[in-house]
């Protein structure tokens, strides 16, 4: 295996949809934050009860998840040995592209903040080399990263695997991607199974991003001989 690429798919990050903008929680979250409500990052901790009348809301405003999972692929040892690059496809089927360098704010606001700039602006940092930026759509990644099978991690369709069955089966690739959810319930969109060669459950267990990604990069770093 060259390096995986990792998608993580239909993540619970957007900025406030129009519908909300004029609702008084988001002004008022806004107005504290100093942010054009515009480019203010749904939230459904902050935005509960503008969200309520919101379409799919069970599946919306959790960048928590984005963040935490951001923290944990781009501080592995897979991302220091450059074995592995990180794309997030959003809920509105945006894409953007994360550089292997970067290290993202562990302070949540601060995460959020920076979320708010690239929403707005389209890159992060507005100048210089950009740590992320969005991107034309998943085709983007096909074309650059030229995966050599797409595999749709699913506790919902997927074939069932041991997690060392899974790792055996990735490493067969040079470029494998992995796409992972990156929301807290419902169920994929019908275009990402179509997307997908394979769709795969670990184990017997439903697992939240975080679990599921601690697992496959840890073994994956011992299977490589990053971790001894």
């Amino acid at each position: 295996m060259e390096k995986i690429i990792l998608l993580l798919t239909e993540s619970s990050l957007e900025t406030v949809p129009k519908e909300l903008l004029n609702d008084p929680v988001i002004i008022k979250d806004a107005k504290r934050r100093d942010v054009n409500p515009k480019y203010l990052i749904l939230d459904r901790a902050r935005h509960h009860r503008a969200m309520i009348r919101l379409v799919n809301a069970e599946k919306r405003g959790r960048p928590d998840i984005v963040h935490q999972a951001l923290l944990l692929i781009q501080g592995s040892l897979l991302a220091r040995n450059k074995l592995v690059k990180t794309y997030i496809h959003t809920i509105n089927d945006l894409v953007i592209d994360v550089d292997p360098e970067i290290r993202p704010p562990r302070n949540y606001d601060n995460f959020i903040g920076l979320m708010s700039q690239l929403f707005e602006v389209g890159r992060v940092p507005p100048v210089g080399k950009p740590l992320m930026k969005i991107v034309s759509g998943i085709n983007y990644v096909l074309s650059m990263e030229l995966p050599d099978r797409k595999i749709l991690l699913d506790d919902v369709r997927g074939k069932e695997l041991s997690l060392r069955s899974f790792i055996d089966y990735v490493r067969n690739f040079k470029r494998p991607l992995v796409m992972i959810g990156a929301f807290p319930r419902g169920s994929f969109e019908e275009r990402t199974y179509w997307l997908a060669d394979d769709v795969v459950k670990i184990g017997k267990y439903v697992m939240d991003t975080s679990s599921i990604l601690c697992r496959l990069l840890t073994v994956l770093e011992i299977e490589l001989g990053l971790i001894t």
